[in-house]
């Protein structure tokens, strides 16, 4: 499912629904990943031992996260050479050919924001709702702030204009809708993740 969806939480019902994602602007040649939803954690739903793997934090090695808000969205993979643009690859809804239906977003990157350092970024296991694994990130004060600031203006824009491409390196990692502001720094994203999946997504994420 590519639109949005909220679902109530027990600090603040915001969430965002993401899709599966690659990169293509820049040259870049993301592997892609599964999305899910994206907002504020609920309490009781991250877990420890044997559900969560080792946070990530500090300053984002390699290139920043990017959080840029999506202007359009058009059908089939991103042309070669587009700029400022990313394939978005839809694996859990399939074309009628079978392979993954694929999107090119186009981002406005003058609206968006850079992240240079998390207080953490880590998987763990859902257990509030029992679907999967999830990622919860922890930004700093200053961000936080930009981020409730971005995710309020995106938040009250029709789709595909609700959405924020998450980037690193050229690399689209998720694409999340927006339900409502987040604020406080505290970000939650939940789907149908594995643990590995889940994992991986908060390494890209925090750049470990």
């Amino acid at each position: 499912m590519r639109g949005g969806w909220a679902r109530g939480a027990a600090v603040a019902g915001l969430l965002l629904a993401a899709s599966a994602v690659a990169g293509c602007d820049d040259g870049g040649d993301g592997d892609g990943g599964d999305g899910g939803v994206f907002g504020l954690p609920t309490s009781g739903a991250s877990a420890s031992g044997d559900g969560g793997g080792a946070a990530v934090g500090g300053v984002v090695s390699g290139p920043p996260l990017l959080l840029l808000p999506v202007t359009r969205e058009d059908p089939g993979p991103c042309p070669s050479g587009a700029t400022d643009a990313y394939t978005d690859t839809q694996t859990e809804q399939p074309s009628a050919t079978g392979q993954a239906a694929q999107w090119c977003l186009h981002v406005d990157p003058d609206a968006g924001m850079t992240v240079r350092r998390t207080k953490s970024v880590k998987a763990s296991l859902d257990q509030q709702y029992s679907q999967g694994f999830i990622v919860d990130i922890d930004l700093d004060s200053a961000d936080a702030a930009r981020f409730g600031e971005l995710t309020g203006k995106v938040a009250q824009r029709q789709s595909p204009q609700n959405r924020i491409a998450m980037v690193r390196g050229g690399k689209l990692l998720s694409a999340p809708s927006v339900a409502s502001a987040i604020t406080g720094g505290k970000v939650q994203i939940t789907g149908s993740f594995d643990r590995d999946k889940a994992e991986q997504l908060a390494r890209d994420l925090g750049g470990g």
